[in-house]
């Protein structure tokens, strides 16, 4: 930002208030408690070799601990484009670094067809992935051309991600559930196997789940189903690894004393994905 710029390049810190920083809780911003993006974001960063250009909104605050998957951001519409243009030089030089950009459904409907079509058009070998969370969230949950309703309410025609990914002459495109972690991992697996060639062109994953903070419509409830479950720890299982925690849910407490993790049910949604990390089956869902 502007401010890290100036101290960096002139010396000069901008004027700010004056507080006390150890009054201060020290912890970054961290995406909501069943945010579909985490589970993506999990399985992504086990990628050594990957180098993530991701665009503006939620999924940008994976580049926050503990999930640090996130690489760089410049501008809206530029997480694929950035992406392709980086790919390109690496495949000139000889590198081995796979980049994978990312961005949202309203980002993508926004200004992100046109970075995609670039892509496809220059055989790009990038992975893209368009995580659709089915509505604008991050600015205030406005309506987007993909969720099936206009700025008014009414009923509006859906455009479909992976359709229009294909019209743009994308030929390896599927869409996943992001909370399931083997269907991450196995779509990532193919992608990168799809643009392992040179002039194979791009692959594109989307992942398709409503934001939890989102309400749901009809047709949402009947895709996805409702949110009427948490997870819950079994203490006697627990080890204190802390894999759960690791994840970055704000709904997952490590308890210092015990050393034993828990679940804030007031925050739980019930996605799963602390279950999926936890090597001794010590988490499950039930009902509200």
């Amino acid at each position: 930002n502007p401010d890290i710029l100036r101290k960096a390049i002139f010396g000069v810190e901008a004027p700010a208030i004056d507080y006390d920083r150890s009054a201060l809780a020290s912890r970054p911003p961290v995406m909501c408690a069943g945010c579909p993006h985490r589970g993506f974001f999990v399985e992504l960063r086990k990628r050594q070799d990957a180098v993530i250009s991701s665009d503006i909104g939620c999924y940008a605050l994976s580049g926050n601990p503990p999930l640090n998957a996130k690489d760089f951001a410049f501008c809206m519409g530029g997480g694929f484009s950035v992406a392709h243009g980086a790919q390109k030089v690496v495949d000139r030089f000889g590198g081995k670094e796979r980049l994978v950009g990312v961005m949202g459904d309203s980002t993508f409907f926004h200004s992100g067809m046109t970075s995609l079509l670039e892509c496809a058009y220059n055989k790009s070998r990038t992975i893209l992935c368009v995580l659709d969370n089915r509505i604008t969230g991050m600015t205030g949950h406005q309506q987007n051309p993909g969720t099936g309703f206009d700025l008014t309410g009414s009923a509006a025609e859906a455009v479909d991600v992976e359709t229009v990914a294909r019209a743009l002459g994308v030929k390896s495109v599927r869409t996943i559930n992001p909370l399931r972690l083997e269907d991450v991992k196995e779509a990532l697996d193919w992608a990168y196997a799809a643009t392992e060639p040179l002039g194979s062109g791009p692959a594109v994953i989307v992942t398709r789940w409503p934001c939890v903070l989102k309400r749901y419509s009809e047709a949402d409830l009947e895709e996805f189903g409702p949110l009427d479950q948490v997870c819950k720890v079994d203490e006697a299982l627990c080890i204190g690894c802390k894999a759960c925690v690791r994840v970055g849910c704000p709904a997952v407490v490590f308890k210092v004393e015990e050393k034993k993790s828990s679940i804030d049910r007031s925050q739980c949604a019930g996605c799963e994905v602390c279950a999926q990390v936890c090597p001794k089956g010590a988490i499950s869902r039930e009902g509200r």
